[in-house]
């Protein structure tokens, strides 16, 4: 695709979203052409879902499980909501980790929405399916301000 269709269709699509300035471009950009997380910087939010896709595709499945514990938000790490991670949401991300991640360990967010309460709803790509997989990172208040997972169906 040309820059000059490129750049037409972004445009197109910031006055679609009815956002102004860079962030409608931003935005737009992002759900065209996708934004490629490679090595982010520690402690952010997208760090947060790559270090939760690093664990899943852990071939020690026990190690694995203890990382990822340690990304979940405190309001996820209930006895229960941890019962429900462990029977619900990690197997499936444990299966279909390879579906978000290429061979360097990068993946592609689609979209984004910053929620009021301090969250982020990001979307990722997946290689298989049209829709991307939502996944929500908000800022823990009782685990020193870090970038947290809330839910999560990768």
């Amino acid at each position: 695709m040309s820059k000059p269709l490129v750049a037409l269709l972004l445009c197109l699509a910031a006055l679609a979203l009815s956002l102004s300035g860079c962030e409608a471009i931003d935005k737009a950009r992002m759900r065209i052409l996708g934004v490629t997380v490679d090595q982010p910087e520690p402690e952010t939010a997208e760090w947060v879902i790559k270090q939760a896709l690093l664990a899943a595709s852990d071939k020690d499945e026990e190690r694995g499980w203890a990382n990822f514990q340690k990304l979940l938000h405190t309001s996820e790490r209930t006895t229960n909501a941890l019962r429900g991670w462990y029977q619900g949401n990690w197997p499936r991300m444990r299966h279909q980790a390879n579906l978000y991640l290429d061979s360097q360990g990068r993946f592609v967010l689609r979209d984004f929405k910053v929620q009021q309460n301090e969250g982020i709803d990001y979307f990722v790509e997946n290689k298989i399916r049209d829709l991307p997989t939502p996944c929500s990172v908000y800022i823990d208040h009782n685990n020193n301000n870090l970038w947290r997972i809330k839910r999560c169906s990768l």
